[in-house]
C-alpha cells in the first residue's frame, strides 16, 4: 500500500467539501466507471454537488448503468472544492483533463494499481485490492453512507470487470464477502451480467473473428498475440470498445500462458497483456512506461502495428523463456 491518510480521514476530508469533480482515467472501463459512480450517487446523497468528467462518452457496453452524472462539460464546476482521480494513480491517465484536476482546493487519489507512487495531497493506493471498487466500498461503509441498490451495482459491476467476472487471481475471499454485501443491497444480478457479458453484437462477432484469424502463437505456444487496426474497425463498423474482452479470450487458449492484445488508437499502439499461472506481466509494461497488475498490465507503444506486434511477442517470449 502507499497511502499518506487512512480511508477514515479521506472520508472527512469529502464530508467538508461542497463540490466535488471526479476523474476516470481515459477510455474508462468497469471499475473505473463503476467505481466512480458509486462515489458520486453516494456523494450526491449527502447533498453535495458531485459530477464525474470524462474525456468521451460512456463506453457502450456500460451504457446501461445509471451514469446521469456523467459529463464532458469541463466548466461544470468551476475551482471545486475537491478533485479525486479514481482508479488510476498518475495525470498522464487523463492528460486531456489534468490542467481541470489542478483546479481542485484539494486532490485525492485512490486506486489499486501501484505505479508511480504518490498522487495528489491526499492518496491511498493499495495494490492488494481486486478492483478500486473494493476501495469505495469500504471508504463508503467508513463513511455510514448507506449503500443503496444503484450504489450496490455500480460497485458490484466494477468488481466483477476487474476480476474477469471472479475468474482472475485478485480475486479472493474478501472479494466473495464484499459481492454478497452487495447483493444483500438487492442487486439485478442478471441484468448486470446480461449486459456485461451475454450481450455482443453481430459485428463484434465478425470483429473477434478476424482478430482470432490473425491471432500468433509464440514460445512453443505459451504466448499468443493479436491486434485490431482502424482499417479493421473500420470495415465492420465498429470501435475499439467492440473489443473489450478479447485479449482473455486470447489468454483462454489451452497451452498458452501469456496474452497481448494491440489496438490502434490516434497513431499509438495500446498493449494489454495477460499472464495465466506464471510471471508478471507489469514488469513488461512497466519498460514501455505502462503499469498495471502481475496478471493485467498495459503500455502505449509510439511505433507501426507491425513493429509493436513483433516487440511485444518477442519481450513474451524471452520472459518465459528466462
Amino acid at each position: 500500500m502507499i497511502s499518506n491518510t487512512s480511508l477514515n480521514e479521506m472520508g472527512a476530508i469529502l464530508r467538508e467539501a461542497e463540490t466535488i469533480l471526479i476523474f476516470p482515467h481515459v477510455s474508462p472501463d468497469g471499475d473505473a466507471i463503476g467505481s466512480c459512480a458509486a462515489l458520486c450517487r453516494a456523494m450526491r446523497s449527502e447533498g453535495k454537488t458531485a459530477w464525474i468528467l470524462l474525456d468521451e462518452p460512456v463506453p457502450k457496453y456500460l451504457s446501461f448503468m445509471d451514469t446521469e452524472f456523467c459529463t464532458q462539460d469541463r466548466g461544470i464546476i468551476q475551482n471545486p472544492d475537491i478533485c479525486i482521480c479514481i482508479d488510476c494513480s498518475e495525470d498522464s491517465r487523463f492528460r486531456e483533463r489534468a490542467d481541470k484536476f489542478n483546479e481542485g482546493r484539494l486532490k485525492l487519489c485512490i486506486d489499486h494499481h501501484i505505479t508511480s507512487g504518490s498522487f495528489g495531497d491526499y492518496y491511498y493506493i493499495d495494490g492488494d485490492e481486486a478492483a478500486t471498487a473494493q476501495i469505495i466500498y469500504k471508504l463508503l461503509t467508513e463513511m455510514n453512507i448507506v449503500i443503496d441498490k444503484l450504489i450496490a451495482e455500480s460497485l458490484y459491476i466494477g468488481i466483477s470487470t476487474d476480476t474477469g467476472s471472479f475468474q482472475h487471481s485478485n480475486t479472493t475471499s474478501e472479494t466473495h464477502l464484499i459481492a454478497a454485501k452487495l447483493f444483500e443491497r438487492g442487486i439485478d444480478h442478471v441484468k448486470i451480467i446480461v449486459n456485461l457479458y451475454n450481450n455482443m453484437s453481430y459485428k463484434r462477432i465478425k470483429l473477434e473473428s478476424e482478430i482470432l484469424s490473425n491471432m500468433q502463437l509464440a514460445a512453443g505456444g505459451k504466448v499468443s498475440v493479436s491486434y485490431v487496426t482502424q482499417d479493421m474497425l473500420n470495415r465492420y463498423d465498429a470501435v475499439l470498445e467492440d473489443c473489450e474482452g478479447i485479449v482473455d479470450t486470447l489468454k483462454n487458449i489451452e497451452g498458452v500462458e501469456f496474452a497481448a492484445f494491440l489496438k490502434e488508437k490516434n497513431g499509438s499502439v495500446k498493449v494489454s497483456m495477460r499472464a495465466k499461472s506464471y510471471g508478471n506481466v507489469d514488469k513488461i509494461a512497466v519498460k514501455f512506461g505502462g503499469g498495471g497488475h502481475i496478471k493485467a498490465a498495459g503500455c502505449t507503444l509510439d511505433i507501426p502495428m507491425e513493429k509493436a506486434v513483433d516487440l511485444i511477442k518477442q519481450e513474451l517470449s524471452n520472459y518465459w523463456e528466462n
